[in-house]
């Protein structure tokens, strides 16, 4: 029986490592996944400090790794396959799965069905037949991380925005997620791009992936307006989770435009929306990660044909038994954090 040493919630605020057993044989639908590469991600420490998530609950859901065993039903894979693993689970079949959004599946109960236990060295994988992909053997594991959820997100946010050739887009807020939102509008052929970021290293990553300005969230909307002649942008998007820059990305979208939400507002009880002539004739679109076999083959085809590489995101790099202090160095922000990756 393998064996995991694993980041758990051991409280509100607090993670610590656990041993955690798994079973030798996967069940109906399951694959047993031997981590080999995760990280640390924003939704982590909502899940940490304001989720109703009990104690105990392993950590993590962006993880390359390859495929220790497979249960009844999962023909796709074999053992040794080197996989990524979507964040959100989906069974491929309910009617959500058969419309693509497999984020939503109803099989799982989204969007209760995130994959927990990538930050230990073993976990488990539910509809694993759908929920995961095999990675080319032409791209390195750092390539690919972020397929399995925030280049997914960030890509999301444009294409539900329903970007065109030579649309002017601000993103507010360059965290990771935003900063994949800047590579999705480069990469989907948006004209100006305008980043909205105060922490000068990731203004400069903001540059680095395709931003044309970054001007301070102090001062966004007037800068944002007087950028665009006062017209306003065709997409704001909004990466942070915070209300006031929601108010802020509604106010800079010019009439007709898209205001596109991957923010997650864990630690807000409601969201109110702003009235009067700033959200006059616009449209609001929200993001749930897109996942699923198709979703990361085809991220992965972008990261292979050369269009997108989002391996300058992994700024450090820590060992799995050292999780619990790479959520501190994140939670904080310190030297220029971005994406830490974790390796057994």
């Amino acid at each position: 029986m393998p064996v995991s040493n694993t980041c758990v919630k051991t409280g509100e605020g607090q993670v610590g490592m656990l041993q955690i057993p798994y079973p030798d044989a996967p069940g109906p639908g399951q694959a047993l996944v031997r981590t080999r590469l995760s990280t640390i991600c924003g939704s982590d420490i909502h899940v940490v400090d304001h989720l109703p998530v009990p104690a105990g609950v392993p950590m993590g859901h962006e993880a390359v790794g390859t495929v220790e065993a497979v249960g009844a039903g999962v023909t796709a894979f074999r053992p040794g396959d080197r996989v990524v693993v979507s964040c959100l689970l989906c069974c491929g079949t309910c009617r959500r799965c058969m419309e693509g959004d497999h984020q939503v599946c109803e099989t799982f109960n989204a969007p209760a069905n995130l994959l927990f236990g990538a930050q230990g060295e073993f976990f488990l994988v539910n509809g694993a037949q759908t929920s995961m992909a095999k990675v080319p053997d032409s791209l390195e594991d750092e390539q690919v991380l972020f397929v399995t959820d925030i280049m997914s997100t960030g890509f999301g946010a444009i294409e539900r925005a329903e970007l065109k050739p030579g649309d002017t887009v601000a993103i507010f807020a360059q965290g990771p997620v935003g900063l994949c939102a800047t590579a999705g509008a480069r990469t989907y052929g948006a004209g100006l791009i305008i980043a909205v970021e105060g922490i000068p290293e990731r203004a400069a990553m903001a540059k680095r992936l395709g931003a044309d300005v970054v001007v301070d969230p102090a001062n966004a909307v007037a800068e944002i307006m007087r950028l665009t002649g006062n017209r306003g942008v065709d997409v704001a998007v909004e990466a942070l989770g915070h209300e006031v820059t929601f108010q802020n990305a509604c106010a800079v979208v010019r009439n007709g435009g898209t205001v596109s939400s991957v923010g997650v507002y864990g630690g807000y009880t409601e969201l109110r929306l702003p009235t009067g002539g700033s959200f006059m004739h616009r449209k609001v679109v929200t993001t749930l990660c897109p996942v699923g076999t198709a979703r990361m083959e085809r991220l992965m085809a972008l990261i292979q044909g050369g269009k997108v590489d989002l391996r300058p995101l992994l700024t450090h790099s820590m060992k799995l038994s050292e999780t619990p202090a790479g959520y501190e160095l994140f939670r904080k922000r310190e030297g220029g954090v971005l994406k830490i990756a974790l390796r057994p």
